[in-house]
């Protein structure tokens, strides 16, 4: 309903007309869906992303109503749509201020283009209206999704675990004073896994005690850490994880540091 209301207003601040002029060789593309959702209650206060999904909404529809336009070669009615459209959006793009110049910029320039140039022109900055301000309509992934979940984490975390206890550099068993056997080294895997959960979004609820206190008296060097750190840096690699992925798992890696090195 709102949607379909604000579209109508764009309509007529562009003075859309229903008679046909020239033609042209290439249609703009087609809109694409989006999700749809009712409108909050009239007098609620709007936040960003409640904004960016109105305005891609309506985005959405003028371009729909345009394509139906075009393909009826009503290039006029079309240009106007989008031009009232784009009139009636642009302050509201206040928080986008990049976005806002490209719509001025396209309003601008139509000033001076036939319908069927000034759609086109037009119809560059629609998308990218409704483009931007739809990516707060997708859900964002957790890093423990994008790592894969639970399976995979698991996995990276025994290649880890088992180069890890077997390097000297590393000191895992602290000269000996923890035991690595099968039964501790599944329960170090378990909690590395669950830790990991916990710092990137999973599920799976962390069971063991925090960084401080966990190496309280191994007094772990930098050197130690370092070399720890290699060889996760060396496990995400085998298993193929994307760089940016690495970055952000080596950098929460990284953050415990202080609470890990002298301990």
């Amino acid at each position: 309903m709102w949607t379909r209301a604000l579209t109508t207003a764009c309509v007529l601040v562009g003075g859309l007309s229903f008679g046909a002029t020239s033609a042209a060789d290439t249609p703009p593309p087609r809109a694409v869906p989006l999700p749809g959702g009712a409108p909050p209650a009239a007098g609620t206060p709007l936040d960003r992303t409640e904004l960016d999904k109105r305005t891609a909404q309506v985005a959405y529809g003028a371009a729909l109503l345009g394509s139906k336009l075009w393909e009826a070669a009503n290039y006029e009615g079309c240009f106007r749509l989008y031009q009232g459209t784009l009139m009636a959006l642009l302050p509201v793009l206040d928080h986008r201020p990049e976005l806002a110049a490209l719509v001025r910029d396209r309003l601008d320039k139509v000033a001076t283009l036939d319908p069927v140039k000034g759609a086109f022109a037009l119809r560059e900055a629609l998308d990218a209206v409704q483009k931007e301000t739809a990516q707060s309509l997708v859900p964002k992934k957790t890093l423990w999704e994008r790592l894969g979940g639970e399976k995979a984490v698991r996995a990276v975390v025994h290649d880890f675990a088992v180069a890890a206890a077997a390097d000297p550099k590393v000191n895992l068993a602290r000269d000996g004073k923890y035991k690595l056997d099968a039964k501790g080294a599944e329960r170090l895997e378990q909690l590395l896994v669950e830790w990991i959960s916990k710092e990137t979004g999973g599920p799976l609820k962390y069971t063991g005690r925090d960084m401080k206190t966990a190496h309280a008296g191994m007094k772990i060097t930098e050197a130690e850490f370092r070399a720890l750190l290699s060889h996760a840096v060396d496990a995400l690699k085998k298993h193929k994880v994307p760089l940016d992925l690495m970055v952000e798992v080596v950098e929460i890696l990284g953050k415990t540091k202080l609470q890990v090195v002298g301990q």
